[in-house]
């Protein structure tokens, strides 16, 4: 609605006119979208879905009540998958005339190999190439972020004792005492294509009684700029031009909302450092990584183990004394920035990542930063922060807008645009994958059932040395 109408006397809203909405809701704004994972977990068992689980809760009840001091050693890596192997193939036996049968004994096996040593109900989503956050908001609730956009995924715990055990087996594996504060963070590299950045909420700072958690993946072998075109982040011109912008730029901010993928970019960004330069990385946990050499790469503690605290800002300061003359910030989030800001100004170089709603802002966001237990002025901050030359503004997994500033002249920055976002580059690019589909379509293939039921969660684990038969038992 044009809102120049509204007066004093007569407010938008009581004009004699219907209201016109100005964003247009649609049904992904009151229904969510749901990510199918579950059924990869699912394989053919000849017991059903309610036994094969029942057999299941109860023996990880065993070893996680029963047996709690043994969960623990397996978790902290004490004893070795293969004893846990052995005593769940002795307690399943034994109990559950049903593991007899050695295909569903098999099954029964992946599927405590995934609890146990895996990431349970959501590996599927850590698997999964194209997502970058799961939010777990509980049991029943499961949330996954694929190439920007929020799913709710199918995926779930059985209860919340489940996600309990989920939780206590994490901090176990990662030496954490999750439950004793109300928000912890903490990285996870069990896995073996991704680092995972877990945030943790207690109990004791939520509405509900189990925790919430946030993941954050982080690849081992990480993308590079020619990955990134595949997924549609940026195209060739763009590549290039930031290619080109690791040495030009004295100072380079990807700016964008979160999980915008603006540590992605980065990640991909720094190995185009020149190889002259001494860069220093900080970060808050250990995402952002590579094998060149010159690199020193640092983060924060937290003071969890009774070591002491170190903040972003302390180990900022000490990046003016260290010799180095390229800064990377993981994400930039407090008084951190104003030492990036003098390094740049002082002939150094730096490349840093930082909220903010759009490109033109995100100068001004970084001055609000270098504010933070500082005596500049917003003013002073804004002049100065000119030297950032370069801003890469990103939304939903896509570069969307280029800007270099070239100055700061009566209380503005003068912008030159560099770019901006085509979404027609994405219509030609999905017409030629559909052309290009449409002459490779595969011809259709039909599974039969052969007298199993769809059920039993598995996946493929870390079994070495130990050799379950495919074969199916005769008495199916």
């Amino acid at each position: 609605m044009d809102r120049s109408l509204a007066t004093f006397d007569v407010p938008l809203l009581n004009r004699n006119e219907p209201y016109i909405p100005d964003a247009g809701r649609t049904d992904e704004d009151d229904n969510a979208m749901v990510y199918e994972a579950a059924a990869t977990l699912r394989e053919r068992t000849h017991i059903s879905r309610d036994d094969f689980h029942t057999i299941y809760s109860q023996t990880m009840q065993y070893f996680t009540i029963q047996e709690k001091y043994m969960f623990k050693q397996f978790q902290m890596g004490d004893k070795e998958p293969e004893e846990f192997f052995k005593e769940a193939e002795k307690y399943l036996k034994k109990t559950f005339p049903a593991m007899r049968n050695d295909w569903d004994f098999k099954k029964m096996m992946n599927r405590l190999n995934l609890a146990m040593f895996g990431y349970d109900v959501i590996q599927p989503l850590i698997d999964n190439p194209n997502t970058s956050d799961i939010k777990i908001c509980g049991p029943y609730d499961i949330r996954v972020r694929v190439k920007g956009k929020a799913y709710q995924s199918d995926a779930t715990f059985m209860d919340e004792s489940d996600l309990f055990r989920f939780v206590e087996g994490l901090a176990y594996r990662n030496k954490v005492n999750i439950f004793s504060y109300p928000i912890i963070t903490f990285t996870d590299a069990h896995d073996p294509a991704y680092i995972m950045r877990f945030t943790v909420s207690s109990p004791m700072v939520c509405a509900v009684d189990y925790p919430y958690l946030h993941i954050r993946k982080v690849p081992k072998t990480k993308p590079t700029f020619d990955d990134l075109i595949k997924v549609g982040m940026l195209n060739e011109k763009v590549k290039m031009y930031l290619i080109d912008r690791a040495k030009a730029s004295v100072g380079i901010v990807f700016a964008g909302p979160p999980g915008s993928g603006k540590s992605t970019a980065l990640n991909a960004f720094i190995e185009y450092i020149p190889k002259t330069r001494e860069t220093l990385v900080i970060q808050e946990n250990d995402e952002l990584h590579t094998k060149q050499s010159g690199f020193m790469f640092k983060h924060v503690t937290h003071g969890f183990h009774g070591e002491p605290a170190v903040s972003l800002e302390d180990l900022a300061k000490m990046a003016l004394v260290e010799g180095c003359n390229e800064f990377v910030i993981g994400e930039v989030k407090g008084g951190e920035m104003r030492y990036a800001m003098t390094l740049v100004n002082a002939g150094g170089h730096a490349a840093i990542t930082v909220h903010s709603t759009n490109a033109y802002e995100t100068l001004d966001k970084m001055a609000d930063l270098v504010k933070y237990g500082s005596s500049y002025s917003f003013e002073e901050a804004r002049r100065m922060l000119k030297t950032f030359d370069t801003i890469v503004y990103m939304e939903g997994y896509k570069i969307r807008e280029i800007l270099e500033c070239t100055g700061y002249e009566d209380g503005q920055y003068k912008y030159v645009n560099i770019y901006r976002y085509d979404p027609n580059e994405d219509l030609q690019s999905a017409e030629e994958e559909a052309e290009a589909a449409f002459a490779e379509t595969p011809a259709e293939k039909e599974e039969e059932n052969d007298g199993f039921f769809e059920c039993g969660d598995s996946s493929e684990g870390d079994m070495s040395g130990w050799d379950f038969s495919d074969e199916q038992d005769s008495d199916s």
